[in-house]
């Protein structure tokens, strides 16, 4: 096992990553599986093809382990991984590091080579339509998800990586600097609601959005509401603004006078019970746009799961 051990360190992996290569795999079990003699370094990783596979998935999250696992060590094994053999861990690599993003990329269903979405990305170079917690920090988003295209920035001498946020909004607005410790703050349309908002549809690589693309659209149906549980509200101040959600809890749901209509009250915690926020009446199902009893519009109520309602709570003032 020797041959194995210079591999792994002439390989360029981090010390971590060798460590838990080795405690999964057992000096024992690799002896009984490869059966291998002693050889150079080289030449056990071109026989052991199979193996170097298994362990690039394990390392997958870190493109500089995998990269020196498979390309270094030898000629004959990098050969078998270029033209597109390696796109599932370029692949699995990207979504460890861009989760949100992963998401968005796989809605839209296309054949993709990992290797260089995970270079555009990581320059910079590609937008992604995302919903940011509590924009910009601002009082007024309190508990609220607002749409936003966002990029992944480099560091550079006088910043730390993170990501720009441009917000889809009527007005201009500046955009935002989010560091990848607060990246909670980040996520893609909600997957129960992506099939009838269609969030891949209306918008263009360049940034440009039309008003019938997903931020602006109405959700439709009372599915999955429970009262006493959390909701998120579509709301927006103007009526060319895209909407946002705001979480709250269902207080009490009741029948419309039309079919689909629903009846609603919802209070927002995040607002204290003195203020004219911290409970609303609505009217929702039909996927209309009507005024807010506190201004601006509402659309739509989505149900929230434990995990969504989870995550909302780490945002409570």
């Amino acid at each position: 096992l020797g041959p194995l051990r210079s591999v792994l360190s002439e390989s360029r992996l981090s010390p971590a990553a060798s460590a838990v290569l080795w405690q999964r795999s057992g000096p024992r079990d690799l002896t009984l599986q490869m059966r291998v003699a002693p050889m150079e370094p080289s030449a056990l990783a071109e026989r052991i093809q199979p193996l170097f596979l298994l362990i690039a998935e394990y390392l997958a999250g870190s493109p500089q382990d995998f990269i020196g696992l498979l390309y270094l060590p030898s000629r004959s094994v990098a050969s078998q991984f270029r033209g597109g053999h390696d796109n599932h861990l370029w692949r699995s690599a990207y979504s460890q590091r861009w989760g949100a993003f992963f998401e968005f990329l796989g809605m839209q269903k296309l054949q993709r080579d990992w290797k260089g979405e995970y270079a555009r990305t990581l320059t910079g170079g590609t937008p992604f339509l995302m919903e940011v917690f509590e924009r910009e920090k601002m009082p007024g988003f309190t508990m609220a998800a607002m749409s936003a295209w966002l990029s992944h920035a480099p560091a550079t001498s006088s910043r730390p990586a993170g990501f720009i946020a441009h917000y889809v909004s009527a007005s201009r607005v500046p955009p935002e600097f989010i560091p990848l410790k607060e990246a909670h703050r980040i996520r893609c349309c909600p997957q129960p609601v992506r099939e009838q908002l269609q969030p891949g549809t209306g918008i263009s690589e360049h940034g440009f959005i039309s008003e019938a693309a997903y931020p602006y659209r109405v959700l439709e149906g009372s599915e999955g509401l429970v009262v006493g549980r959390g909701v998120e509200v579509q709301w927006k101040m103007q009526m060319g603004s895209p909407f946002g959600w705001w979480f709250g809890r269902l207080e009490s749901l009741e029948s419309g006078e039309e079919p689909g209509l629903m009846h609603a009250l919802v209070t927002f915690d995040q607002f204290p019970k003195v203020t004219r926020w911290h409970r609303l009446e609505l009217r929702f199902g039909d996927g209309a746009v009507r005024p807010c009893m506190f201004g601006g519009y509402t659309g739509g109520l989505r149900a929230v799961s434990a995990a969504d309602a989870e995550h909302w709570m780490r945002f409570f003032p």
